[in-house]
């Protein structure tokens, strides 16, 4: 099951804060590849975690209202994660 939800990420001293709305999670990055791909990795191990434990995955929040709600020079943008994936990699772990 793949789904696209909103991340925000944010500079911080040493690196790029990504904060993940839908999971009320943060993670980080040394630049913005860097933050993307970890933003994947949490919600995808969130996400498996939350289906083990019989929890429903959360709905994508709308990206507009993540924007609008944004502070300035923050970079909203979305990211898909592939929760098959994850969970085949959780087994091979």
């Amino acid at each position: 099951m793949k789904k696209t939800y909103p991340i925000v990420m944010t500079q911080g001293k040493d690196f790029i804060v990504v904060f993940i709305p839908d999971f009320n999670i943060n993670t980080q990055g040394k630049d913005v590849p860097e933050a993307i791909e970890m933003a994947k990795d949490a919600i995808g191990l969130m996400g498996i975690d939350m289906q083990d434990d019989g929890e429903s995955l959360p709905e994508a929040s709308s990206i507009a209202s993540i924007q609008s709600n944004t502070p300035s020079g923050a970079i909203v943008s979305l990211v898909d994660v592939d929760f098959s994936q994850y969970r085949r990699k959780k087994r091979v772990s």
